[in-house]
Formats: C-alpha cells, structure tokens, sequence
C-alpha cells in the first residue's frame, strides 16, 4: 500500500474518530465549552509521542506503516485547526476565561502528554 493511500485511509479513519468521540462527548456532558475538541487534542497528544517512540524507534515500522499512524491517524484525529477556530469564537464573544482555560488546557496538557506517550513507548 503506497505512503499516499496509507495516510489517506489513516486521515479517514481518524477523522471519523475525532468527529464521533468530540460529538458524543459534547452530546453526553452538555455544557457551553468545547471539552469533546480539548479531549480528542488529549488523546491524540498522547498517541502521536507514544506512536512515535514505540512504533518508530522500537519496532522500526516501515515508511507506510509510520505515514499511516502518524501523519494519517494521528493527523486525521487530532483538531487544532477546529481549536483555533473555536478558540477564536470564545474570544470573539467575550468569553475570556473559557478562553484561557481552553489554551492553557489544550497547550499544556497536550505537551505533557506527548512527552508521557512517548516515554511510555519507549518503556515497552
């Protein structure tokens, strides 16, 4: 399967990942703040290090496999164009706090856990 179609079934995979998992916990918490977005960002921050320390340096997967977890998966899964936008909408209506929180959340958090995936495929 060539890089292309790997990271094209990847990214539709992901997508539709992203779009259920932020939907159905938007739907099921309910509250005016976009936690489906933030946790999506969470989780993907921690499988992009984890994909990368494991899968890339321990078991050496080849270009497709790699094109298709990283940029495909994980890039597909992953929403900071639909964070900046929501994060421009926040600020756009005043609503400074939620703001904040979100940035703070979603930077943070991300980092910290891409820094945790990562040493946790590098512990296997």
């Amino acid at each position: 399967m060539g890089t292309v179609l790997a990271i094209a079934l990847g990214g539709a995979i992901g997508s539709l990942l992203r779009y259920f998992i932020s939907r159905f916990l938007q739907g099921k918490l309910g509250i005016d703040f976009p936690v489906g977005t933030l946790t999506v960002n969470l989780i993907g921050s921690l499988f992009i290090g984890f994909a990368f320390s494991y899968l890339v340096e321990k078991l050496n997967i080849s270009a497709e496999t790699r094109a298709f977890f990283i940029t495909g998966l994980a890039g597909g899964f992953t929403t900071f164009s639909t964070f900046s936008y929501e994060s421009l909408n926040l600020m756009l209506n005043g609503e400074y706090v939620k703001f904040l929180l979100y940035l703070l959340g979603t930077n943070i958090l991300c980092l910290f856990l891409t820094f945790l995936g990562y040493n946790l495929g590098r512990m296997l």
